[in-house]
């Protein structure tokens, strides 16, 4: 396996293969790079690791999505931050030369030009200036930004147990002979499969010089471990070790980080191995564990776990090994990855439902629970799909659907919709910096504030701006599969994808069976409590003027706090308020619904919305100024659909309401999040159970919650080393408290406690 040699040698490599293929067939060039990536990715097993697959990543790769420079890349990707700070280690070090010192620099420059993410934003329309933000979300203070990633991937593992590597090459040496005008791509993924067959027997090998060395208990792990990959590397796997060992290895070389629905393609192997005494439960909790861990440590920001929902092949077994997953959650309290999810229905086995709840009521943020009862209809129509297909839904980072194996649904744009409030009130102008975005900036004809008459023409001067935006996100998501389908096949991915294999074709080339996409949006409630707070105080009460509600706002009320209290004591989603509620409503439907027919627009065969904030509200919340809602600069957003925090003030019921009035079938995903009380899960009948049912009968499409002490959160922002295990649902992930930083700490602890 891989050990450290000279800074930046790994990198170097694969740039030197890279500019060697530069003028091959897009497939050939990839898979030439992958087998130098590869053979350098992976590195020794840990102490007590009871798979193998561990990996050291360079900063030069070739990979669906890339943390690096405080930004996702997507494609052919350079960590340039990482690069440089090498770069100067080596100038300090005399064991380098100065001609590796000057092929270093090279390298850097000459990916500075050649990365994917600098040849999608070179291909920006002229219209977009002013208005896209910059790649710095964090920093860059706009209405939208841009997302570079092909993120939240499933692939068809039950296909890769089914053939097992090396069947998966001979599948596409098959191909390859009969079709010539595609040789090109299947050969690649053939040469690929076999650079991955050569890690699992480079592993067999490192296996057993380390068992040559060990005590004799680490001995035997080691020689079974020995034994699994070498059945899996020649043939598919039969038991469950051997299944995860292929998979932990297959999705870390191709850089998959969802882990899917599980229990569908293993409950069959655990079944079966427990019935023949191959493995205990005790040791598929371990092993399960380990293969977590890795994942986790290796892949780290979205991964997913799957269990539970409609459509699974054998659902006994799956059910048996859903109730796997959920012995290792607990025995992996202190982890927040990978994320575990239930699907459920009324259908279903009540005993994995009540286990969830047990899990949850004991601290624990997961499983996140989705209620299929409600959500597989709602994909059938969002997606246009047959319920069979829809059954297939996942979702992935902060809970954006998608559909397993035939399709992916990448948000690649961050849509600040109270900055697009902001920017009305405004004329297009961002107060932030100056700058013209929106339509004039574009130079569309579009009315200004002051032409305005009443609520319903602002409406529709705050849609059409919606609408402009929304145009940008769409057109950046066909922007950036167009780039990477140019630059690329990613050929592991498409080995496992529906009909890629079948037609010829890569993934982002017109393989996909469904071409999906979404766009996340921010400050949705934020929007439509503003958007309430004016009707009833500027256009309805008259007790505000137009003119002196923008000066409040630039002020940030200082010197206004009576306007401030009208509008904070306007009416407010979340309490079953018709007003409030009805134009939620609205500007959820329209919201949604334009981006969804952003289909028309572009060969995407969804577009949808995602309603589901992590931190990023409050990331997002430092560049909006004071909005009419009453909500001061620089704080918060809304997270979700989820009332503003400590705006629900007329109970769960009048909650449950508001909540199910919004439309489930129109976007990819709409996020609750709850804070209960312990005591709401105490007792034979739990107030949380009743909650809860009431909350999905009505129509709740999905909720994370938290069980957390109140007085516990307060106590910890003044004495944290007493609360380390106190951990929260932030919105797309868990973390504990005393890790948060000090905005989200505060909007964790001033949402309502039921």
């Amino acid at each position: 396996m891989y050990q450290s040699g000279r800074l930046l040698e790994r990198e170097l490599a694969f740039t030197e293969c890279y500019r060697k293929n530069a003028m091959e067939d897009k497939a050939v060039r990839e898979s030439r790079c992958m087998e130098v990536q590869i053979s350098t990715y992976f590195v020794s097993p840990e102490e007590g690791d009871l798979i193998a697959g561990r990996i050291s990543r360079p900063y030069v790769v070739f990979a669906p999505c890339l943390e690096g420079d405080g930004i996702d890349k997507v494609g052919y990707c350079i960590n340039e931050t990482a690069c440089r700070q090498l770069a100067e280690r080596i100038k300090e070090d005399a064991s380098y030369d100065e001609g590796y010192r000057l092929r270093v620099q090279n390298m850097i420059d000459f990916w500075r030009t050649e990365n994917t993410n600098t040849k999608i934003r070179r291909r920006f329309p002229a219209w977009w200036e002013g208005s896209m933000g910059g790649d710095a979300y964090n920093t860059d203070n706009a209405a939208i930004h841009p997302l570079y990633r092909l993120a939240g991937v499933n692939l068809d593992f039950r296909k890769l147990f089914s053939l097992g590597i090396c069947g998966l090459r001979d599948e596409a040496l098959r191909y390859a002979a009969g079709r010539m005008e595609q040789a090109s791509f299947y050969e690649g993924i053939a040469a690929v499969m076999e650079a991955v067959r050569g890690v699992i027997l480079d592993y067999r090998k490192e296996a057993l010089a380390l068992a040559a060395q060990a005590n004799e208990e680490r001995r035997v792990q080691l020689m079974q471990m020995a034994e699994v990959l070498e059945n899996v590397a020649d043939k598919p796997p039969v038991t469950m070790r051997e299944a995860v060992q292929l998979q932990c290895i297959y999705m870390l070389a191709c850089r998959c980080v969802e882990i899917g629905r599980i229990d569908d393609y293993m409950g069959d192997f655990y079944v079966r191995d427990l019935k023949a005494g191959r493995i205990t439960k005790d040791e598929a909790v371990a092993l399960l564990n380990n293969f977590f861990s890795i994942i986790e440590t290796q892949s780290g920001r979205d991964t997913r776990v799957i269990i539970g929902g409609m459509g699974r092949r054998s659902e006994k077994a799956a059910d048996s090994f859903a109730m796997l997953v959920m012995d290792v959650l607990e025995v992996r309290k202190d982890h927040f990855y990978p994320q575990i999810s239930l699907r459920f229905c009324k259908d279903m086995n009540q005993a994995v439902y009540d286990r969830a709840l047990e899990i949850i009521a004991g601290g624990c943020t997961f499983p996140m629970l989705y209620n299929d009862d409600v959500n597989v209809p709602s994909v059938m129509r969002a997606m246009d799909v047959p319920r069979k297909v829809a059954w297939q839904y996942s979702f992935f980072g902060c809970g954006e659907y998608m559909l397993a194996r035939k399709s992916i649904g990448t948000p690649n744009t961050a849509l600040n919709v109270a900055k697009i409030l902001e920017l009305v009130l405004h004329d297009g102008i961002n107060p932030a910096t100056g700058r013209l975005c929106g339509p004039a900036a574009a130079g569309r004809p579009v009315r200004r504030l002051a032409d305005i008459r009443d609520f319903r023409e602002l409406m529709e001067l705050v849609e059409e701006y919606l609408s402009f935006f929304i145009d940008i996100s769409g057109g950046f998501e066909e922007l950036l599969y167009d780039v990477c389908g140019e630059e690329a096949c990613f050929l592991q991915y498409s080995a496992l994808l529906d009909d890629c294999m079948a037609k010829g074709k890569p993934m982002l080339g017109g393989g996909l069976a469904h071409l999906g996409g979404t766009v996340e949006t921010y400050g949705n409630i934020t929007l439509a409590d503003s958007m309430t707070a004016i009707a009833h105080t500027v256009y309805q009460n008259h007790t505000i003027g137009m003119e002196r509600l923008v000066e409040a706002l630039d002020r940030n009320f200082d010197g206004y706090e009576e306007e401030r209290r009208l509008l904070l004591a306007a009416p407010k989603f979340g309490n079953d308020h018709e007003e409030a509620d009805a134009i939620a409503v609205r500007l959820h439907e329209f919201i949604c619904g334009t981006i969804r027919n952003q289909r028309t627009k572009t060969r995407m065969d969804s577009f949808l919305a995602v309603i589901i904030n992590n931190n990023m509200n409050s990331t997002l919340g430092r560049f909006v100024g004071a909005t009419p809602d009453g909500r001061l600069a620089g704080t918060f957003l809304s997270n979700g659909v989820s009332p503003y925090n400590g705006q629900d003030r007329e109970g769960v019921t009048a909650l449950i309401r508001s909540l199910t009035k919004m439309d489930t079938s129109i976007h990819a995903g709409g996020n609750q999040n709850m804070k209960f009380s312990p005591r709401m899960f105490r007792g034979e009948n739990p107030p949380a159970r009743a909650f809860l049912s009431a909350f999905f009968a009505g129509g709740g499409q999905q909720v994370n919650l938290s069980v957390v002490d109140q007085e516990d959160m307060e106590d910890a922002l003044i004495h944290p080393e007493c609360h380390e295990n106190l951990t929260v649902r932030v919105g797309g992930f868990t973390a504990r408290f005393i890790d948060l930083d000090e905005r989200t700490q505060k909007d964790v602890l001033s949402r309502t406690a039921y």
